[in-house]
């Protein structure tokens, strides 16, 4: 290459660079109203609006923990992987003071919805941040039969996609994407830390899984026992007001094993507590526990009755359905002839008589 021809290339170079700069930097920031018309792979964008200091309020519950944040730029759009996608997602951006990182929020059981307090946590600390209802409405898991991509997006797929697109609104408007990007959730969110790690390493430099239900099998299945063993007999029900002296007692018996006596157990796993030391010696308090068959039969004292009931949720404030009386062997349930089939005060417990036995 002669004189003449580098100092051309030279030229052309000092031209070139120039020019790239312009380019680049015509992916300049965005208002936030002008972030609705903004065009993401299988996403609608369905609201872009800028939310003065304090003025957030959320579409349930009080707007009193969101008086504090700043002013950010609100989000919200739809993401549609598949046919039967439908992932709803917010993205919350400070309008001044981003940190320039992003915080991924997680969702608690069978999610089901935006988590308005974890996108608050996030935003108070600087960070641009985003949240989705993984696909679905509602905290429970009729959605999932006959929905197999529902039941994907729920699984991995809400949470990659959320990431994907909240990275590119943040850039669209700042004008650059995070340096840095972070996940941090418990339960299903821990469960959610490890399959983006797991599955789409790239999406964020560090996660923290907080007690992730990642077995759901089993865990399920303890549930299910748990709640058996609570709700089927309402004599083995332990009401509220019973557990400040379970904790006590659990503390007296464990809290010292690590060395010191804070009220926290070290390994709750290690903790040889054995709650007969809480049984009732006399009549029943909220410092004592009952054992109703033990009291039947060693004390003869009876419960003077035992309902079981069917309740519309699993708690037992939920609405009860239908209630019927447990009867002691050999005396049978039998309809007393007039009110509601529903109700355990229209039957009584008697002995089984010929005819019954006849109808057999």
């Amino acid at each position: 290459m002669n004189k003449t021809s580098r100092r051309r290339f030279r030229w052309q170079w000092l031209v070139v660079l120039p020019l790239s700069a312009l380019a680049f930097g015509s992916v300049s920031a965005a208002t936030c109203e002008g972030l609705a018309g903004l065009k993401l792979p299988d996403t609608t964008i369905t609201a872009a609006q800028s939310v003065a200091p304090g003025a957030f309020a959320p579409p349930t519950g009080s707007p009193a923990p969101y008086k504090e944040l700043p002013a950010f730029c609100r989000v919200a759009g739809v993401i549609k992987p598949t046919n039967d996608s439908e992932i709803k997602f917010e993205v919350w951006m400070p309008s001044a003071n981003w940190n320039g990182k992003f915080h991924g929020v997680g969702n608690g059981g069978f999610a089901g919805s935006i988590s308005y307090t974890g996108l608050a946590g996030a935003l108070a600390r600087g960070y641009a941040t985003a949240s989705t209802d993984t696909g679905h409405s509602g905290g429970d898991a009729s959605w999932a039969l006959g929905h197999s991509e529902k039941i994907a997006d729920y699984g991995y797929r809400a949470i990659h996609e959320m990431t994907e697109k909240a990275k590119l609104v943040i850039k669209a408007f700042y004008g650059d994407g995070p340096k840095r990007s972070y996940f941090a959730s418990c339960s299903n969110g821990g469960r959610q830390a490890l399959m983006e790690a797991q599955r789409y390493p790239n999406d964020y430099d560090g996660v923290i899984a907080g007690a992730p239900a990642n077995a759901f099998s089993q865990i399920l299945t303890g549930f299910a026992w748990n709640m058996q063993l609570l709700l089927n007999d309402p004599a083995s029900y332990i009401p509220a007001k019973k557990l400040k002296a379970i904790e006590t007692a659990v503390l007296a018996a464990c809290d010292a094993r690590d060395g010191v006596t804070d009220g926290v157990l070290d390994d709750p796993t290690k903790c040889g507590f054995d709650p007969a030391v809480l049984l009732c010696k006399g009549a029943e308090t909220d410092e004592c526990l009952t054992l109703a068959l033990e009291r039947w039969v060693e004390q003869g004292v009876a419960p003077e009755a035992v309902i079981a009931t069917k309740r519309q949720g699993a708690t037992p404030e939920a609405p009860a359905l239908r209630t019927r009386p447990l009867c002691p062997y050999p005396q049978v349930a039998r309809f007393k002839g007039s009110g509601s089939t529903d109700e355990a005060a229209n039957f009584s417990c008697v002995m089984e008589g010929p005819s019954d036995k006849k109808r057999k």
